[in-house]
């Protein structure tokens, strides 16, 4: 099924994250911890590139990343997997599509045991490690790849990984290192005001958003439809008279009222089948709210 395609291919790409999480912490206790006063904002680091982005809070489902884990890491124990999921707060994500697998680029929020990084991402556990040299700040950092994964982890609460990842390590030195004193367009996000907001204020629910929903229509419903899209954006929160429920909204913005009207029967049909409410925001704005999602659904798609 072409819906469940784009899943399996998220899956992948979450799962070389949790991989480097898994073989990194495995055996680690957590380290006490100490104060920051020039944190650097993980979306600051995500580039404008990505087609699909999503926003993945722990508090919003610690299952759900319970069960990625296990589900693509089989040799991980289910106290394993729950204690990796307990160091983890939030994962920020950025994705395209290819035919022939997913580019990830992503900054997590995590409790990072500093200290163990040069044995465990060692030559001997299959790691190629690079020492990157700040151009601003000569501050030197480890860069490491295995396989597909290519990770970083420049500080005690922040992990690096995937694509352009010489670049995020930079953003991330000239950040710390200047922080509300620097002044240029590189203290600035990446990703444009409404993105940055929208993905920042992900506190209980996972957000996503596509910026060539063409794709991500033909993924969502199986059919190719032509709705002349700008974007889409929506959220997945667990629903608070069902624990074991997702409640699915998802916002369409069109190119025009006139494509719209065009678009509003397809789409209220095709997600009144899951008791979806229709709501017209603007003039260019459908919302299609309280799609109901068992999560057992969702972790069967997610995790396979």
């Amino acid at each position: 099924m072409k819906k469940h395609k784009f899943w399996r291919n998220f899956s992948a790409a979450i799962s070389v994250i949790l991989l480097g999480f898994t073989v990194f912490f495995s055996g680690c206790k957590t380290l006490p911890a100490e104060l920051d006063e020039n944190k650097v904002d993980p979306l600051y680091l995500l580039d404008n590139e990505s087609s699909f982005y999503m926003a993945i809070p722990a508090a919003a489902d610690k299952k759900l990343i319970e069960r990625i884990i296990k589900n693509n890491l089989r040799d991980v124990s289910d106290s394993d997997a729950k204690n990796l999921s307990d160091r983890i707060t939030k994962v920020y994500c950025g994705l395209n599509r290819h035919k022939n697998h997913t580019e990830i680029q992503a900054a997590v929020e995590a409790d990072v045991p500093l200290k163990y990084v040069p044995s465990i991402m060692s030559k001997k556990n299959g790691w190629e490690t690079m020492e990157y040299v700040s151009a601003q700040t000569a501050n030197k950092y480890n860069l490491y790849h295995k396989d597909s994964v290519d990770i970083a982890f420049p500080s005690k609460d922040l992990i690096c990984l995937g694509r352009n990842l010489v670049g995020m390590v930079e953003t991330y030195d000239y950040l710390k290192y200047n922080g509300d004193d620097c002044e240029d367009a590189l203290f600035e996000p990446q990703l444009s005001d409404s993105l940055y907001d929208y993905l920042k204020t992900a506190d209980n629910e996972i957000r996503f958003y596509a910026n060539k929903p063409q794709s991500f229509l033909t993924i969502l419903t199986g059919a190719q439809l032509n709705l002349q899209l700008v974007d889409v954006k929506g959220s997945f929160v667990t629903d608070p008279k069902h624990a074991d429920q997702y409640l699915l909204s998802i916002e369409f913005n069109f190119k025009s009222e006139k494509y719209l009207k065009a678009g509003r029967s397809m789409l209220a049909l095709a997600f009144s089948l899951a008791n979806g409410q229709e709501e017209i925001e603007s003039s260019t704005k459908l919302k299609i709210s309280n799609i109901k999602l068992k999560k057992e659904q969702l972790y069967k798609i997610i995790v396979l």
